[in-house]
């Protein structure tokens, strides 16, 4: 999609529809670093001393697309009373990574809770190929529709793993209050699993915070929801965005415009875009509504406040958006994030004012860095178009098996075979291993079909895509790009993510609150153990096939 300015000096934000709804993986490449220790296996139980008292509330907080090499170089930029910065600081503060390939934001959200890979839980990507409209959201079931857009539909049951919150649900006979919160449908859903008291995202059609018929059969929003809206309207948001201070910016980080970038400079009017309600999710008072509507949420349901431990997810998505369009070491994202800082330190404040809360901060996928910005600094990087990979792998078919059609869709990482590949998927994905890594920026390509033998190779990168691949994986042929490429999201440039190098999986895991201790390593830890640690907070067995162990850190709760 071609997004068009209509100003030298203005952001037409229609570039978060592409944000905020592509389908792409993406990777790029970081300042070459010492490894650290990998943690293979779950430690053996680790002592933690006595909590003094149990926590009433859990929070798990998701900063969308907040990769550890990223959170490395904006942690200087926060303040002192940075709610991030001293949680990093004073908190336990770990390094983990995600051990499967299809680091997309669907499959994160979904196996942060869950503990368990997309092979075990079945969300491989954000989207997957549809015959009809060319791709399908993971957590569209065409039934359940979004409250004001008739059109969407947004639900959790294609995940096929428990949740945290679906065992809070059981342990509690159904009296824990259970919420999932944010800007994007999955990152409020998934999360929170199947029985979830509800999961509210925005609607760019409602232009509003809304929920689905899954949460709401009847069709309306909880009084708490429609009060919010009518107190807080989207449109007086709609406000042009400068930095605070772009002197302090230009010092930090250098010039605003930088190469690779969608829209290079301050300011940036939302309400320009071609649909300024799409563009209000790639703006900082996005982020801003979101907390408030938590925080009303926690009121209205009275999260926190009896003697059953509560849940909430609070899936921030505007570092997400923001991070590709601009890139990760923008003006526009730190800016942004100082921001999300600003907001999220008061929501903890009113949280931890409510009573004993417990707070788990990490991300559902890290980043790349801008291919022009890598370039410069002797790294390879590149942008991969999905309709050029489908024309190729089409070429090399109808040299090697004939002329025909034989590729339906790539929605990545996925290619999907026409029924004619299908009947032909042996030979057509020999052709296609051979000719695919030909393509710049193309690392190698696998069999879907071939999950099972992947998953137990002693190669890592095969592993790790087994790891991204159920029985029945939704395409046929995976594809892994080079270091430093990644799934274009638009001609003008941005950045993306979904690959199985380290900038992509490793993220930082930041706890604080009520039973947690300052614990800090250099191991590189499971993120699979998030979920087993979200349990321990809340007092409840860890999800079916979870690690054993929580991350350290997590006291012992009082009996």
């Amino acid at each position: 999609m071609t997004i068009n300015s209509t100003g030298p000096t203005r952001l037409v934000l229609a570039a978060v529809l592409v944000a905020a709804t592509v389908m792409a993986p993406g990777c790029a490449t970081t300042k070459p670093q010492a490894e650290p220790t990998v943690e293979r296996t779950s430690p053996p139980p680790e002592a933690a001393p006595l909590a003094t008292v149990a926590p009433k509330l859990v929070v798990l907080i998701v900063l969308d697309q907040l990769g550890s090499w990223v959170l490395d170089q904006q942690l200087p930029l926060l303040p002192a009373s940075s709610v991030i910065r001293r949680a990093h600081e004073r908190g336990a503060s770990h390094t983990a990574e995600y051990p499967f390939a299809s680091t997309q934001t669907a499959p994160g959200h979904a196996s942060l809770t869950t503990g368990v890979t997309p092979a075990v839980h079945g969300i491989v990507g954000n989207a997957v190929y549809d015959p009809v409209h060319g791709s399908r959201r993971t957590v569209d079931d065409g039934k359940h529709a979004v409250i004001g857009n008739a059109d969407r539909y947004v639900s959790p049951t294609q995940l096929r793993a428990e949740t945290v919150a679906d065992v809070l649900h059981r342990e509690s006979n159904a009296q824990a209050r259970i919420v999932g919160m944010s800007i994007k449908g999955r990152s409020a859903v998934l999360p929170v699993g199947q029985k979830a008291n509800i999961a509210v995202f925005y609607d760019a059609v409602a232009r509003a915070m809304t929920t689905s018929t899954y949460y709401r059969p009847k069709g309306r929003l909880p009084e708490w929801l429609r009060d919010f809206r009518k107190a807080n309207p989207v449109e007086p948001l709609l406000q042009v965005w400068e930095p605070a201070d772009p002197g302090w910016l230009e010092r930090q980080l250098g010039p605003d415009a930088s190469p690779g970038e969608m829209f290079p400079t301050f300011p940036h009017d939302p309400r320009e875009a071609p649909d300024p309600w799409y563009a209000f999710s790639g703006t900082p008072e996005s982020s801003e509504y979101l907390m408030a509507a938590a925080y009303a949420v926690v009121k209205a349901e009275r999260m926190g406040v009896d003697d059953v431990p509560d849940f909430l997810v609070l899936g921030v998505s505007g570092t997400d958006i923001v991070g590709h369009i601009w890139g990760p070491r923008s003006w526009e994202y730190a800016d942004n994030l100082q921001r999300i800082d600003r907001a999220l330190t008061h929501f903890v404040k009113l949280l931890r004012a409510r009573g004993p809360v417990a707070f788990v901060l990490t991300a559902d996928h890290g980043v790349a860095e801008l291919p022009e910005r890598a370039r410069t600094e002797g790294r390879e990087g590149g942008r991969l178009r999905g309709d050029v990979l489908v024309a190729t792998a089409e070429r090399a078919a109808d040299a090697a098996l004939g002329q025909g059609d034989w590729i339906a869709g790539y929605v990545p990482p996925l290619f999907t075979y026409t029924a004619a590949g299908k009947a032909r998927h042996k030979e057509l994905t020999k052709v296609l291993r051979k000719a695919m890594p030909d393509v710049e920026g193309v690392k190698a390509v696998y069999d879907a079909q071939s999950h099972a033998k992947l998953r137990s190779s002693i190669n890592d990168l095969e592993r790790l895509v087994g790891e991204s691949l159920p029985d029945d994986p939704p395409g046929d042929l995976y594809l892994v790009t080079e270091p430093g490429w990644f799934d274009a999201l638009s001609e003008r440039g941005g950045t993306n993510h979904g690959t199985p190098w380290d900038y992509d999986r490793r993220v930082p895991v930041l706890m604080w609150g009520t039973a947690i201790e300052r614990r800090t390593n250099k191991k590189v830890h499971d993120v699979l153990r998030v979920a087993t640690t979200l349990a321990a907070l809340l007092n409840v067995p860890a999800p079916a096939n979870a690690p054993k162990t929580p991350l350290p850190g997590v006291m012992r709760l009082p009996d």
